[in-house]
């Protein structure tokens, strides 16, 4: 009982294990970072060089939204670089001109696993990243939909139709 009480009073000064929580500042070769909460960041493109950086930072997991053949990007290097750090490697391709709701369904399902936090979500800007984050939080984390997109537009969100399917998918209009 009492090695409990003192593991709980260490953990409510010091807070959870590093290992549980995404780090608070950016890591080198991610132009736009963003920890939004204790165990998920989501920003720019990380290239094969960044991802060295983010193991070292504490992530698990990254989860990319680039489509194989986008301009700057190859799928095979950055799920090889992954996981040759030590990291799990989720491609979820998302096409904003032509957008699939499966996409955002299997986000969710990939976000919601325990084993894939702590994760930096991306994709080539960063407003893919930030329109699914903005999905995550309506759907599974109770937030409205005006709420949501506040916080997706302070990440960089702002092409009207990746807030409209976004807006859509968590049957919210945009205004």
């Amino acid at each position: 009982m009492i090695t409990l009480l003192l593991t709980l009073a260490i953990i409510g000064l010091h807070g959870p294990p590093a290992a549980a929580q995404a780090p608070v500042a950016g890591v080198a070769g991610i132009d736009a970072f963003h920890t939004v909460t204790t165990t998920i960041a989501c920003g720019s493109d990380a290239s094969p060089d960044a991802m060295p950086g983010l193991r070292a930072a504490g992530f698990l997991s990254v989860v990319s939204f680039r489509e194989d053949g986008e301009p700057g990007y190859s799928l095979a290097a950055s799920e090889h670089a992954a996981r040759a750090a030590g990291l799990r490697f989720v491609s979820i391709p998302f096409n904003r001109d032509a957008p699939d709701p499966r996409a955002a369904e299997r986000f969710l399902d990939v976000i919601a696993a325990p084993e894939t936090a702590p994760a930096f979500i991306y994709c080539r800007t960063g407003e893919r990243a930030a329109m699914m984050w903005l999905i995550k939080r309506v759907k599974q984390d109770g937030w409205t939909p005006e709420r949501a997109l506040a916080e997706a537009e302070a990440l960089g969100l702002s092409r009207q139709e990746l807030k409209a399917f976004a807006l859509a998918f968590v049957g919210a209009p945009l205004e």
